[in-house]
């Protein structure tokens, strides 16, 4: 490991994709139709609101962890048509 990042930073630089690649997952299901996708949104929902209510617990901001524009809630619920 660098000296100029610490296992903290990396930890942090892991969890931020982690959170992103789910977030993105949760949004193509969201898009798609039919049970195994609406699973996969309950899926990701479940991981991304726990990651937030965890920020939460530690003062974090979603904006520490590259979500300031995103709130979990919103894959409740259906997508609007265009």
């Amino acid at each position: 490991m660098s000296d100029t990042v610490t296992k903290n930073d990396a930890a942090l630089a892991v969890l931020e994709e982690v959170l992103w690649a789910a977030r993105r997952a949760a949004e193509k299901a969201k898009d798609d139709q039919g049970q195994f996708a609406s699973g996969l949104q309950a899926a990701y929902y479940d991981v991304l609101s726990v990651a937030f209510e965890q920020a939460g617990l530690f003062d974090l901001d979603p904006a520490d962890f590259g979500m300031q524009d995103f709130n979990p809630d919103s894959m409740l619920y259906p997508r609007k048509a265009a």
